[in-house]
């Protein structure tokens, strides 16, 4: 089988229109094969970039052999796609989750099939890989940030840009990782381009842990200026939680998270693909999509 890193027939690109998608893009070299990106919806052709329509998971197989496969959406629906797919890519390299490790003894049952779903899409993309010879590099990144796109700071600092305070109970002291979306690209592409591939299931931390109230504090600091993050007793917070009625208030799950510390060993990572991740020092732009506008 041809090794994948260098075929000029391209890299399979799934997710490219998301935050990680679009660092990858802005990263990739003119050496690195073209890239051939399925979307629901339609797009122009750039230089070295062609468009697929099609969806996850009814779409069909491409009418050509891509040298590696990338997933960097939803792992379930690839997982389920790759598996009744007749592709046997000599990569594939695919995003999952530390989630399939935090949730799993989550209070929230919810978040429980959250973890478990993650599980069961990890082996069968596994075991597919493994059955038609593919190597599989598997990624699971902490919490991502980085060109306010990302779902979850960029939110605690359009609430406090809003209010001018975030409110966090005080037991908000849970180590965290976060990781900048440049840099899983950049180990989606070291993987992509190491000479052999780099097989293994590897978890993606950032550089830095930190309390997750410090975390807040420094996004206010650079994103939402004078701001500030406002300590409550767990109870007083739950009854504003529940007063306030807000769609999407966090659940018992998030709430036990909050407390719970989130940390993981970047040293497999490191040794197979040489990359560590920048400590937590966001900018504006990191954490504002009108910010970031404004910086291109």
């Amino acid at each position: 089988m041809d090794d994948g890193g260098k075929d000029s027939r391209g890299w399979l690109v799934f997710g490219l229109t998301g935050l990680v998608g679009e660092c990858l893009r802005d990263a990739c070299r003119p050496d690195d094969p073209p890239l051939i990106a399925v979307s629901r919806r339609p797009h122009a052709d750039a230089a070295r970039l062609r468009w697929l329509a099609g969806a996850l998971p009814a779409l069909a197989d491409p009418p050509f052999a891509p040298a590696a496969v990338v997933s960097l959406g939803p792992l379930d629906a690839f997982a389920a796609w790759f598996a009744r797919s007749s592709l046997a890519p000599a990569r594939v390299v695919a995003l999952g989750s530390t989630s399939v490790h935090a949730k799993a003894t989550s209070p929230d049952a919810g978040e429980r099939a959250v973890a478990a779903a993650l599980a069961a899409a990890e082996s069968r993309l596994a075991a597919a890989c493994a059955a038609r010879g593919s190597a599989l590099t598997l990624l699971r990144p902490t919490l991502i940030y980085g060109r306010g796109r990302d779902r979850n700071l960029s939110r605690l600092v359009a609430f406090a840009r809003r209010w001018r305070v975030l409110p966090l109970p005080r037991g908000a002291r849970g180590l965290r990782q976060p990781v900048h979306a440049d840099d899983v690209a950049g180990a989606v592409l070291r993987a992509l381009r190491s000479p052999l591939p780099v097989p293994g299931c590897f978890d993606l931390p950032g550089g830095e842990a930190l309390a997750f109230d410090e975390m807040a504090r420094r996004c206010l600091a650079v994103a939402a200026p004078g701001a500030r993050v406002l300590r409550l007793p767990g109870p007083v917070f739950r009854l504003g939680v529940a007063l306030a009625g807000r769609a999407g208030a966090p659940g018992e799950g998030v709430l036990a998270r909050l407390r719970q510390d989130q940390t993981y060993d970047a040293g497999p990572l490191q040794a197979a693909l040489g990359l560590h991740s920048r400590p937590f020092r966001p900018t504006a732009a990191d954490l504002s999509r009108a910010a970031a506008a404004q910086q291109e």
